[in-house]
């Protein structure tokens, strides 16, 4: 009964096997939340299903973190769109941004704090939030890879950009608000 149920909810077939075992293990182990004045069948249908449907989250998890630390390697480095030749200089990245703004974009981005500076300029290089979320973790400067944070800087960054600069990229001047 319980490698059928398996075989059931067991979303990816190869882990049938694994995921029997872990079921047998969990029931020995939980055995004690057994409600003796209910059937049996119930309870081990209830325990394997919740077991086996978190297993498999926990291995989608797992390969969702694989995909995303290939794809954040492979747009990681600062200087990739820099390195290749055939790439155009218009193209911006997060070391030739100084290129492509005019003066007054560019002190205003100095006056931002240094997290959200980086979060912004990832994310008008072409960064999604989680391949940001991602960076910034690699590079010490978030303790998780929480999208939450980076929205929360993002906005914030957004913010004090809007109280320094016009619609048109120019320097607000002081006192003056939209």
């Amino acid at each position: 009964m319980i490698y059928k149920l398996c075989i059931r909810y067991t979303f990816d077939s190869s882990n049938i096997e694994d995921n029997y075992v872990e079921v047998l293990t969990n029931m020995y182990k939980y055995i004690e939340t057994y409600d003796s004045e209910r059937s049996i069948h119930t309870w081990l249908h209830i325990v394997t299903k919740r077991c086996v449907y978190d297993l498999d989250q926990r291995r989608k998890k797992q390969q969702d973190m694989r995909n995303c630390d290939n794809d954040i390697e492979t747009y990681a480095s600062e200087d990739i769109l820099t390195d290749l030749e055939e790439v155009s200089s218009n193209v911006m990245g997060i070391s030739n941004y100084r290129e492509l703004y005019n003066d007054d974009i560019l002190n205003a981005l100095d006056q931002l704090k240094p997290q959200y500076k980086r979060a912004l300029l990832y994310q008008q290089a072409g960064y999604k939030l989680k391949e940001i979320a991602e960076i910034e973790y690699r590079n010490g400067a978030l303790e998780s890879r929480n999208i939450e944070t980076i929205k929360s800087r993002l906005f914030l960054a957004r913010q004090t950009l809007q109280q320094l600069l016009t619609r048109d990229g120019k320097r607000r001047p002081t006192g003056e608000t939209d």
